[in-house]
This record gives C-alpha cells, sequence and structure tokens, in this order.
C-alpha cells in the first residue's frame, strides 16, 4: 500500500451543528470533501458519517427540543482518516439492540476499518477509521 505522505498536514476538520435534518447533509458534504483530499474513500466516509449523523439526530435528543453535534475528521498517521461524530445527547440507553433498530450501526461498521462507540449520560459519541489509499 502508498502511504499519502503529502496529506499529513492537512488540517483537521472540526464542524458543530444543531441537531436538524439538514445537518445529516451538510456533514456527510463537508467530511466527504475533507476525505477525498486526505485519500480516503469518500462515498464510504460519506455514508458513514450520514449513518452516524441521522442516528444523533433521530436519537440522541429525545425529549429536548435540540442538541449540538460536533464532526472532526483528522488523519490519523499514513495510513487511517479518524472521523468522530458526538453529540450531547442522553447516550445510548439499551445495551441490546432493541427489534426496531434500523440498519445504521451495521452499515457504519461494514464500510469502516473500525468503529468504536462511547456513551453515557453526557452523549455519544463515535469513532470511525477508514484506510487512506493511493
Amino acid at each position: 500500500m502508498t502511504t499519502l505522505d503529502s496529506s499529513l498536514d492537512l488540517p483537521p476538520l472540526e464542524l458543530r451543528t444543531q441537531s436538524r435534518p439538514g445537518s445529516v447533509t451538510e456533514a456527510r458534504k463537508k467530511v466527504g470533501e475533507y476525505a477525498e483530499v486526505g485519500g480516503a474513500n469518500r462515498a464510504d466516509v460519506e455514508l458513514a458519517v450520514a449513518e452516524a449523523v441521522a442516528n444523533a439526530v433521530v436519537h440522541a435528543f429525545v425529549g429536548r427540543d435540540s442538541g449540538v453535534i460536533t464532526v472532526r475528521a483528522q488523519i490519523d498517521g499514513p495510513n487511517q482518516l479518524l472521523v468522530e461524530v458526538a453529540d450531547n445527547g442522553s447516550g445510548i440507553a439499551t445495551p441490546a439492540r432493541p427489534p426496531q433498530a434500523g440498519f445504521g450501526l451495521p452499515i457504519i461498521g461494514a464500510v469502516t476499518d473500525s468503529v468504536e462507540i462511547y456513551t453515557g449520560e453526557r452523549g455519544t459519541r463515535l469513532e470511525l477509521r477508514f484506510p487512506r489509499v493511493s
């Protein structure tokens, strides 16, 4: 695999947005552009980010008028792109997958190298890692 050292100096991206349906498109496009410049598969990154942000919009702020979703992207070494999607919602209440759950997390898992989920009373954060290719 060829590494892309020239994009190692690509500054990190941070996007803070209110929880609203338009946030999904905004995050998907901006992180997709960043991924393309950083040497990752833009379509895979856009799909995973759209699913993660949509999950936050739909599930994180139940019973609240709004909340904040933060999306960060950065080059993580010569072969990885790290994308974090975090919200300040109520966290994931149940460790079991309810029957009405969608396909968001399985889709994210299918297009990333790895997914780590951190959740608690102050919100949820997903760390998504993507390969960088030439």
